[in-house]
């Protein structure tokens, strides 16, 4: 049975599209382990700063809000982390975020970075 110039345009168009697939597939292999050893791209803050610029706040009846790093509550009585920007988060979430990344994750004030 012959094959219409119809099917064999679909039938090139699928081979080209499957081979694309696989070259891109390959690249991506290639470049992965270079893309998690650059740390994706992120600056951590610098530590030594950034203990001493966030302030240890407790929460108070009425300031109830989530953590926006791990969207757990903020209750009332906890110690909590504030940064410069006034962002409020858990000290262990915001310490652990900015050995990733200086900049806040809510309104990307940037602090010191390494």
């Amino acid at each position: 049975m012959d094959s219409t110039p119809n099917e064999c345009v679909i039938q090139a168009s699928i081979v080209e599209h499957y081979n694309d697939g696989i070259l891109m597939g390959r690249a991506l292999a290639e470049s992965e382990p270079e893309f998690q050893n650059s740390n994706y791209g992120m600056i951590p803050a610098k530590e030594s700063l950034f203990k001493e610029m966030l302030k240890t706040v407790r929460i108070e009846a009425g300031d109830e809000e989530d953590c926006m790093i791990c969207l757990e509550e903020l209750e009332v009585g906890f110690d909590a982390s504030r940064m410069p920007c006034s962002h409020t988060f858990h000290g262990d979430c915001i310490e652990k975020w900015l050995r990733q990344s200086h900049y806040c994750p809510i309104c990307r004030f940037e602090m010191p970075a390494n």
